[in-house]
């Protein structure tokens, strides 16, 4: 080989793949191609991919060699793009690939499932760690499509909170690539009804069955993730009531429990009270594995706060005076 192969060279920007094409537009003759082959130089992959021998094997290195090998214009998608964009539970395997519609005549042999789309723009893709891949609002279009709801729930709220895509962007792609029939529009459509532009997904899995145990049990949602306080701001809380000064913590063992976090929440959870708010506490166990005491401990709060006499530990709220320490902000929230 030379010092410098323009072969080799394709193949570091690619993980270690080379397109046959790519190779005879970079100079190789079809003979000197077959040769490399023979030789071991170049291993082939599929009908239009080849490996650089040596080069590393990865999970990546498959995704890219089946979107190579389905066309020019193929992109991951699906559950395999999910695990590219890092959304929990959803791996590189079986290998989801989307192409335009209308080259289904060329076949391949490395994508596990391979999908066709029609309407897909410059604006619905891109290339991530060198890997050709549908942007985020796709992918869950996509997983509304084949996955169960929930799932596909817990991936836009996972891309959302990361602002990997927005409610207005959702709604963008939406009305460019929605069309009569399509998988995962009616889905999709009324998962951003649900949560509009100015939704704020929740942080974590176990803000989320907070939320489904409050749902399941008929109680009244709570504002996620609010910025609270009296005269000052004192921090945002994880649960905030709508109507009444309640607010809810949710205490995970991983974040809550060294004690330089305990004696902070201390200070924090005292402050609150000082302004005015009726704080409830719950554990990371009890959301998972006794939801009816979070419920109890809810509905118990909100059934004292909407008494004529609102009596809690350092608090009293006489609902006959609603400007009087009522826990209001005087912070946008």
């Amino acid at each position: 080989m030379h010092a410098i192969d323009p072969i080799l060279q394709l193949g570091e920007r690619q993980h270690g793949l080379v397109l046959a094409a790519e190779a005879r537009a970079a100079g190789l003759t079809r003979a000197g191609l077959r040769h490399r082959v023979r030789t071991g130089q170049l291993q082939p992959v599929g009908a239009r991919v080849l490996r650089v021998a040596g080069a590393p094997r990865s999970d990546r290195q498959g995704v890219l060699a089946a979107v190579l090998d389905a066309s020019p214009g193929a992109f991951a998608c699906g559950p395999t793009a999910a695990a590219l964009w890092d959304v929990p539970g959803f791996r590189l395997s079986p290998v989801h690939v989307v192409r335009p519609r209308g080259v289904t005549g060329r076949r391949t042999g490395v994508a596990d499932v391979l999908h066709a789309m029609g309407g897909l723009r410059s604006a619905h893709v891109t290339v991530l760690d060198r890997v050709p891949i549908v942007r985020p609002e796709v992918v869950v279009l996509h997983l509304c499509a084949s996955e169960h709801p929930a799932r596909a729930e817990r991936a836009l709220d996972d891309l959302w909170r990361r602002r990997l895509l927005s409610g207005r962007s959702l709604r963008r792609t939406l009305d460019e690539v929605a069309v009569r029939g399509r998988g995962g529009v009616r889905l999709l459509r009324e998962l951003l009804e649900q949560r509009g532009d100015d939704y704020v997904p929740p942080a974590s899995n176990l803000e989320h069955r907070f939320e489904a145990v409050l749902e399941r049990a008929g109680e009244p949602p709570m504002r996620r993730q609010v910025d609270s306080g009296g005269d000052h701001w004192v921090g945002r809380v994880d649960f905030r009531d709508a109507r009444l000064p309640l607010i809810v913590e949710v205490q995970s063992e991983h974040y809550h429990s060294a004690l330089v976090d305990r004696e902070h929440d201390a200070r924090r959870l005292a402050a609150l009270r000082e302004a005015g708010f009726v704080v409830v506490e719950v554990t990371e166990e009890q959301v998972w594995h006794r939801p009816a005491e979070v419920v109890e401990a809810v509905r118990s709060a909100r059934r004292a706060l909407s008494s004529p006499l609102v009596l809690a530990p350092g608090l009293v709220v006489p609902t006959t005076n609603p400007g009087a320490r009522t826990g209001r902000d005087n912070l946008p929230a």
